[in-house]
Parts: structure tokens; sequence; C-alpha cells
């Protein structure tokens, strides 16, 4: 029984504890666009995120979760580039970090206001909703967004 209780408390800690070390909100500085996902900026507070690489600059990688944008080389990969440039290029955004993925990134949802930043790539049909990396509530209303510009692409 002991031996059940350890794995079951064991099993909790490895999926639980992630969501809590990294389920916590901050501003940051946006410095440069790398792509329609992936941006550079610098945390207007001094945080300590484990895991995640910090450039020379003292800036960080954020990429946008739940959504992929093309790469610059593929259709429409420049304008989702230039419109998350002009959405959020050099404005102070609120990351709300939920992971860092295996390139020392932080993975977020960022806003500016009450504009999910992600989301709006989406609705604009500049990025796809990655739904397995979604979280509730926002995995309908990502998939929705998706449909209704796949439909306005379409001419529907």
């Amino acid at each position: 029984m002991k031996r059940q209780t350890g794995i079951l408390v064991l099993i909790l800690f490895i999926f639980i504890f992630p969501i809590y070390l990294y389920a916590f909100s901050c501003n940051c500085a946006v410095t440069r666009i790398l792509d329609g996902d992936t941006f550079y900026c610098l945390p207007t507070t001094s945080i300590t995120i484990p895991g995640v690489e910090t450039h020379k600059d003292r800036t960080i990688t954020v990429r946008l979760r739940g959504v992929d944008a093309p790469e610059k080389d593929q259709p429409y990969g420049i304008e989702a580039k230039e419109f998350l440039k002009e959405l959020i290029g050099r404005k102070t955004v609120r990351l709300d970090i939920k992971d860092v993925d295996q390139y020392g990134r932080v993975v977020a949802y960022v806003f500016i206001g009450s504009l999910n930043v992600n989301l709006e790539q989406v609705r604009r049909g500049l990025a796809w909703a990655y739904i397995e990396y979604l979280d509730r509530p926002y995995a309908s209303e990502f998939y929705e967004a998706e449909k209704e510009a796949r439909k306005r692409e379409l001419g529907l």
C-alpha cells in the first residue's frame, strides 16, 4: 500500500509541479520579432525561470503557446512576422508563462492589454491553432478562430 501511495504521489508531482512552476505572469518589453510566433523581449522585472536561456543583452526568447505560424520562407511567413511586429513590436506585453521548451524558450500566452496576441494571429489567418498545446478555455476559441479564418480565405 505504501508503495502505491508513493507512486501516486510521484505521478502527481511529475504532472502537477510543472504547472505550478510556470503558471505565472510577467511584463516584458519586446525587442525583436523573429517570425510569426517567436520574439525576443526584456523582462521588466528581475525574474528567474528554470531552464530559460538568457541572451547577453538579458533578453529571453518567447514562443507563442498553442499556435504555429508559417516560417519566413513559407507562404504567408513574412506577413505573419510583419503582423506580429505591428501588433507587439517595441511594446510591453504581458506573458502568461506556461512552459519552457527544449530550446530554452519561454512558451506563453501573450497579451497587449486584454488582447490575446496568440489568438489574434490565428484570427488573422497567420497561424494555425496547435490544439494539443492549448489549455482550457482557449482550445475551442482558437479552433473556432481558425475555422473562421479558413472560411474567409476561401471566400465562404
